[in-house]
């Protein structure tokens, strides 16, 4: 079968289009405990909502490792390609540290009125476990996110010295939400991610109008 491509000519190889280029940080991170209402996808603004303050290089990861199926005749060839095991992850630099954002990086109740945090004082966390919402914004406005629905904060914690700002690193994994207990379903147990669409004069502009 004879293969043939579309490009006739390579000009001057480029970004498809400058509005599909994302600048800067995760500007705004915030946790909801207790998590957002079932299937929900717009979020008002809530009094339990606690924005967790400045967070540098934040990273939203999405991991995926899948299995392999190979054919009997040589040579060997993949028949079968399924995900295993699939995971979202937002980790980054927290500058802001208080007694609410302590208590949330060693996985405890962000609503504690304590100024004494406990590391280890329970197994339990099945009373402090909510939403992670994570924004960008884009130079023409809109607004890149992405929503944990059922999270923590995990991982080790550090609290260094400087002469500089001290900033701490805080991830935060998602855990199954299938049973909608945290506003996910069945078709997003993990969380979601809101992107554009491509701009006009990407690699296939024509889809867009």
């Amino acid at each position: 079968m004879a293969y043939s491509h579309p490009l006739t000519s390579i000009g001057k190889q480029s970004v498809g289009s400058t509005s599909n280029l994302f600048q800067g940080y995760f500007s705004h991170v915030e946790f909801r405990k207790g998590g957002y209402d079932q299937a929900a996808t717009s979020y008002d603004a809530a009094a339990n909502d606690m924005y967790l303050g400045v967070f540098q290089e934040g990273v939203l990861e999405v991991s995926r490792e899948d299995s392999e199926y190979l054919g009997t005749l040589f040579p060997r060839v993949v028949e079968l390609l399924s995900p295993t095991q699939v995971g979202m992850k937002f980790s980054g630099e927290m500058a802001e540290l208080h007694k609410n954002n302590l208590h949330l990086m060693v996985g405890g109740d962000v609503e504690s009125a304590s100024n004494f945090i406990y590391p280890g004082a329970s197994c339990d966390f099945s009373s402090v476990f909510g939403s992670l919402r994570a924004i960008r914004k884009r130079c023409d406005g809109f607004l890149m996110e992405a929503v944990l629905f059922k999270t923590i904060g995990s991982g080790p914690v550090s609290i260094g010295g400087s002469d500089n700002v001290v900033q701490s690193p805080i991830e935060f994994s998602a855990l199954d939400d299938a049973n909608g207990d945290f506003g996910g379903d069945e078709n997003a147990p993990l969380g979601w991610i809101y992107a554009p669409d491509p701009a006009a004069g990407s690699t296939n502009p024509g889809a867009v109008e």
